[in-house]
C-alpha cells in the first residue's frame, strides 16, 4: 500500500490532490454551491484520514479542522478532530471543540474529561463538576470519571460529595490503589493530616510506585518528619533504583523542606491523568497514555514527570523525534533532567543523529564521574552502530568505575567481550567471557558467545559444545543457541545429529540466515544434497552477510565435497 507522508509545507497541495481523487466519489454533482463544499470537505477528510493512519498529528487535526468549517456540528469531527488536538499537545482548541459535545453523544467520555479540565484551568468549579458527571460510567471511565469528579468537588469546597464520588471505586478491588493515593492526595490538601496519613500507609500496602513514595516522603517532610521520610526512601532504594527519590532523600537528610505536590485542584486532577497514563503506559497501551499525559501537562505545565510517560509513550509509537522534543522541555534543575538527557542521547542515536548521542553522553559520564551509566550506555550506543573499538573503549572506562565487582557485573565484562571479539582482540575477548563466567558460571549467552566463538576457531571444540549443551538447556527455545549446538556436532563430525538440532534451530529461528547456511552443510553431509541447495539459497535471500555471500554462492555451485 502506498503510504503518504503529510507535512505542514505540503498541506495545500495535498488537499487539492485529494479533492480532486475525491471528486470521483462524488457523482452526479457539480462545482456550485452545495456540492463544491461537498468536495472540499470529502478531499479534506480524506487527507485527514490519511494523516491519522500515517501517524501525522498536526496535519490530521489541522485537516479535520478544515472539515468543521464546512460541516461544524458533526459530533463524530467534533470528537475525532479533538482527539487528534489533543494527541498533537494542542489542548486548548481540543477543549474547545469539546465543549461543543457535552450533552450530547460522547461514548468514550473524553469530550467531558477535556471540557472539565478546561473548567478546573479557569477556576470554574462547579461548570467543571457539571462537566464531569457528564462523563459516561464505561470502561476506563469507571476509574478516571470519579477521581476527576472528586477534585472538581473539592473545588467546589464540597468534601464530603467528594469523599462520597471517590468512594465509588471501592466496589473495584484493582482500583484500590488509585482510591487510596487520591485520598491521601485530597486529604492532604484540605488539611486532615491524620487522614491523609492513614491513606498514604493503607497505599503502601499495594505496592507504592516511585511517585506515590515520593508524594509520601514529601508528606512527611512537610510535618517535620525528615527520619521518617528517609526511611520510606532508603527502603524503596533498597528494592530497586529511582533517580527522583535518591534526590529526594538526598535532600530530606540535608533537612530542606519541599514545596507540597499538590497546591492546586489543577495540580490534583492532573496528578489523576498523570497517575492513569503511567498505568497504562506500563501496559504498553501508548495512544491513551500519551492522551491522559497532554491533559496532566496542560493542567500543569512544569510537570515533569508526566513529560517523562508522554516521551515514554512517544518512544513506543518510534517517535523519536517528538519524545526529544519533549525531554528538551525539561530543564536542567528538574530532578529528572538526568534521566531525560540519557533519553534524548538513546533517542538522537535512533535518529542516526550519531554524534549528538555521542557528544551528550560524554558530557553525562563527564557529570557524574562515579557512574557507570552514561558510559555504559555510550558502549550500546557505539557498538550498535558498529564502533566496536570505540564501544570497547567506553566499556572499559565503565569498568573502571565499579570499584568491587559483584556477580551482577558479568554483563558488562560479557558485553564488553564482544566488542573485543568484533574488534579482532581475541585474547582480550577470550578474557572477558572467562571472567564473566567466574562471576555467573552457568550463564547461557556467555557460555553460547564463548562456546560458538572457540567452535568457529577450532579450539576446545568438545568442551565447547558440553558449554552450549549446557546453554541449550537453559534456553531451549532460543534458535542461535540451539544453532550453535547443531555447529559444533557437525565441526565433531556427527553430521546426522547436526542436521537435527539445526533443523530445529531453523524451526525457532526460520529468518536467520546463518542458521540456514549451517543447515545447508549439514545436509550435504548427509547425503540430501537437494536440500542443501536449497538451504543455501535460502540464506542468500534471507540477507546473508556481504562477505558471506561468495562462500555460500561457491557452496551452491560446488557443493562440500574435497
Amino acid at each position: 500500500m502506498i503510504r503518504i507522508r503529510l507535512h505542514q509545507g505540503n498541506r495545500p497541495l495535498l488537499a487539492g490532490l485529494v479533492a480532486g481523487l475525491a471528486a470521483g466519489l462524488l457523482a452526479n454533482t457539480t462545482l456550485a454551491g452545495a456540492a463544491l463544499a461537498q468536495e472540499i470537505r470529502a478531499g479534506e477528510y480524506l487527507a485527514a484520514r490519511i494523516a491519522g493512519a500515517d501517524g501525522d498529528l498536526a496535519n490530521a487535526a489541522a485537516y479535520y479542522d478544515a472539515v468543521l468549517a464546512v460541516d461544524p456540528d458533526n459530533r463524530e469531527l467534533l470528537s475525532t478532530a479533538s482527539l487528534f488536538f489533543l494527541a498533537d499537545g494542542q489542548v486548548e482548541r481540543a477543549i474547545e471543540l469539546s465543549e461543543r459535545l457535552v450533552g450530547q453523544q460522547d461514548p468514550n467520555g473524553t469530550a467531558g474529561m477535556l471540557a472539565a479540565s478546561g473548567a478546573v484551568k479557569r477556576g470554574d468549579y462547579a461548570r467543571a463538576t457539571a462537566y464531569a458527571r457528564d462523563v459516561p460510567s464505561s470502561g476506563l471511565n469507571r476509574l478516571v470519571a470519579p477521581m476527576v469528579l472528586a477534585w472538581t468537588l473539592v473545588g467546589e469546597g464540597k468534601t464530603d460529595e467528594a469523599a462520597e464520588a471517590l468512594g465509588q471505586l471501592a466496589a473495584t478491588a484493582q482500583y484500590a490503589p488509585f482510591l487510596l493515593y487520591m485520598t491521601a492526595l485530597i486529604e492532604r490538601f484540605n488539611g486532615d493530616t491524620d487522614a491523609a496519613e492513614q491513606a498514604f500507609r493503607a497505599a503502601l500496602e499495594y505496592g507504592a510506585g516511585a511517585r506515590q513514595i515520593e508524594a509520601y516522603g514529601n508528606f512527611l517532610e512537610s510535618q517535620g518528619r525528615a527520619a521518617d521520610a528517609i526511611a520510606i526512601y532508603e527502603g524503596f532504594l533498597s528494592a530497586q533504583n529511582s533517580e527522583v527519590i535518591a534526590q529526594a532523600l538526598a535532600r530530606a537528610s540535608e533537612g530542606t523542606r519541599p514545596e507540597p505536590m499538590i497546591t492546586s485542584v489543577a495540580d490534583g486532577l492532573a496528578e489523576v491523568f498523570h497517575s492513569v497514563a503511567s498505568s497504562l503506559s506500563q501496559e504498553n497501551a501508548s495512544n491513551p497514555a500519551r492522551n491522559f499525559a497532554r491533559m496532566a501537562e496542560y493542567l500543569r505545565p512544569d510537570f515533569d514527570a508526566t513529560r517523562m510517560v508522554l516521551a515514554a509513550a512517544m518512544e513506543r509509537e518510534e517517535s523519536w523525534e517528538s519524545a526529544v522534543g519533549v525531554l528538551r522541555q525539561i530543564a536542567a534543575g528538574s530532578v529528572y533532567s538526568w534521566e531525560a538527557r540519557m533519553k534524548i542521547a538513546l533517542n538522537l542515536s535512533r535518529l542516526d543523529r550519531m554524534d549528538e548521542s555521542v557528544a551528550l553522553l560524554r558530557e553525562l559520564a563527564a557529570e557524574r564521574p562515579e557512574s557507570t551509566t552514561a558510559l555504559t550506555t555510550l558502549g550500546d550506543v557505539l557498538r550498535n552502530d558498529g564502533k566496536f573499538a570505540e564501544a570497547a573503549d567506553a566499556y572499559s572506562r565503565a569498568i573502571d568505575r565499579i570499584g568491587e565487582v559483584q556477580p551482577n557485573h558479568w554483563a558488562l565484562f560479557y558485553t564488553r567481550g564482544t566488542t573485543y571479539e568484533r574488534s579482532d582482540q581475541w585474547d582480550k575477548a577470550e578474557a572477558d567471557f572467562l571472567y564473566a563466567l567466574e562471576l555467573q558460571p552457568e550463564q547461557p549467552f556467555v557460555l553460547n558467545y564463548l562456546g560458538y566463538s572457540w567452535i568457529e576457531l577450532g579450539r576446545n571444540v568438545e568442551e565447547a559444545t558440553q558449554m552450549i549443551v549446557r546453554a541449550v538447556e537453559q534456553q531451549p527455545t532460543a534458535g542461535f543457541i540451539v544453532d550453535s549446538l547443531g555447529w559444533g556436532l557437525y565441526k565433531l563430525g556427527d553430521f546426522e545429529e547436526a542436521a537435527r538440532q539445526l533443523e530445529r534451530a531453523v524451526q525457532l529461528s526460520p529468518g536467520d540466515p546463518t542458521i540456514n547456511d549451517h543447515l545447508g552443510d549439514a545436509y550435504w553431509k548427509v547425503g540430501r544434497k537437494r536440500e542443501a541447495t536449497f538451504q543455501w539459497r535460502h540464506a542468500i535471500d534471507l540477507g546473508a552477510e556481504p562477505e558471506d555471500v561468495p562462500i555460500i554462492e561457491n557452496k551452491i555451485a560446488n557443493g562440500l565435497d574435497d
